[in-house]
C-alpha cells in the first residue's frame, strides 16, 4: 500500500511540474524596455513606437519593446549606464551623452565636423563609423543598433547673433560635451553644461542667456516661450542613436535579431520623416511666437572652432579627426 501511494505521489509532482515549467518553455515572450528622454509628442517617440510595432508583428510576439519616454527609465549618463549594466535593454542618445561612455562620439557631435547631413551618414555607416561603434560595443557592451537624425543644432537668444562676437561672455547652456565647451569657448562665449530638463527655468530666470538644440527640442521644450531669436547656425548634426544592450541583443535568436536590425531601419526612416515633415510646421510655431530667425555668418563660425578638436586626440585617438574628415571627400 506504501509503494502504491509513493508511486501516485510521483506521478502528480510530475504533472504539476509538467503545468509548472511549460508555460516558460513555450512560446515565452522576450520583453525589451526602451527609454528615451523625450516626451510623447517627439519625433523619437513615434520613430520608436513604430519600430516596437514592427518587431512585435514580425516576431509574432515572440519579442515585445515596450517604449518608456519622458526619462522614465532614467536621463541622461543614468539612462545609458543602465543600458550598460543591461537593467535597461534599450534606448536612445545624443553622440554628446554616448562620449561620456567612448570618447570617439564626442567628435561625431563636434561643431562643423561634417559639411551636411549627407557627409555624417556617409562616415557613420563607413569603416570609420564602424570602429567608433565597435569601440563603444567593446568598452561597455552596447550597439549602436540605428542611427536617426533629429536636424541641425541651433542656436537661441534674448539678441541678435551675426558673427563669433556678438557672443562674447553670452552664458550659453550647453550639454556636457567637452568639445563643444572648447568649441563655444573659442567662440568667446560663456559655456555652461546643464541637463536638458533644467535649460527652460535656466532661460526663464536669466541663469543662462542663450541655449543651442534642434528644432524639434527647441519646438517640444517651448524654449521661443522665454528666447526672442532662432539663429540658424547649424553647428552641429544631432543624430539620435538607438541603442541596445550586447548580451541582451546576442541572446535572442538569429531570426530575431535580424527583425531587430530591420526594426532599426524602420526607427531610422520613421525619425527622418517625422523630422522632415515637422521642419516646416516647427519653423512656423516658432515664428508664431514672435521669434525672429535669422542667418549668421556661418563660415566665420566655422573658421574659428575649426581647429579645435585636434586638442582632444589624446581622448580619442591622433588622426581620428583627420580620417573623419577625408571620408566625407
Amino acid at each position: 500500500m506504501k509503494h502504491k501511494i509513493l508511486g501516485n505521489s510521483i506521478i502528480v509532482a510530475v504533472i504539476i511540474a509538467m503545468f509548472i515549467i511549460s508555460p516558460i518553455c513555450v512560446n515565452a515572450a522576450t520583453t525589451l524596455r526602451l527609454g528615451h528622454i523625450f516626451p510623447i509628442t517627439h519625433p523619437v517617440q513615434k520613430a520608436t513606437t513604430a519600430m516596437a510595432d514592427y518587431v512585435a508583428k514580425q516576431t509574432n510576439g515572440e519579442v515585445e519593446i515596450k517604449v518608456y519616454s519622458g526619462g522614465a527609465l532614467g536621463k541622461g549618463k543614468n539612462l545609458a549606464e543602465s543600458i550598460h549594466l543591461g537593467t535597461v535593454a534599450m534606448g536612445t542618445a545624443g553622440p554628446g551623452l554616448l562620449s561620456r561612455l567612448e570618447p570617439a562620439w564626442g567628435l561625431i557631435a563636434g561643431e562643423y565636423v561634417f559639411k551636411d547631413m549627407e557627409s555624417m551618414f556617409k562616415v557613420l555607416n563607413g569603416p570609420v563609423g564602424d570602429d567608433i561603434k565597435n569601440r563603444l560595443i567593446k568598452k561597455r557592451g552596447i550597439r549602436a543598433l540605428g542611427i536617426g537624425y533629429l536636424g541641425q543644432r541651433n542656436i537661441t537668444a534674448n539678441k541678435p547673433i551675426y558673427k563669433p562676437e556678438d557672443m562674447k561672455g553670452l552664458k550659453i547652456r550647453i550639454p556636457n560635451i567637452p568639445l563643444r565647451k572648447a568649441s563655444f569657448l573659442a567662440i568667446g562665449a560663456a559655456p555652461t553644461p546643464m541637463a536638458f530638463q533644467e535649460v527652460y527655468l535656466a532661460l526663464k530666470q536669466g541663469v543662462v542667456d542663450c541655449q543651442e538644440n534642434p528644432l524639434p527640442q527647441i519646438v517640444t521644450a517651448k524654449f521661443y516661450e522665454v528666447q526672442k531669436y532662432l539663429i540658424l547656425s547649424g553647428h552641429a548634426l544631432n543624430p539620435e542613436i538607438l541603442l541596445i544592450n550586447e548580451k541582451r541583443f546576442k541572446g535572442l535568436s538569429a531570426s530575431a535579431q535580424g527583425v531587430l536590425k530591420e526594426g532599426a531601419k524602420v526607427y531610422e526612416d520613421t525619425l527622418f520623416t517625422e523630422f522632415k515633415t515637422m521642419k516646416l510646421a516647427l519653423l512656423e510655431k516658432i515664428l508664431d511666437a514672435g521669434v525672429i530667425v535669422m542667418k549668421p555668418d556661418v563660415e566665420a563660425f566655422s573658421k574659428a572652432v575649426r581647429d579645435v578638436p585636434y586638442q582632444f586626440e589624446d581622448k580619442w585617438g591622433k588622426g581620428l579627426y583627420d580620417r573623419v574628415l577625408k571620408a566625407q571627400e
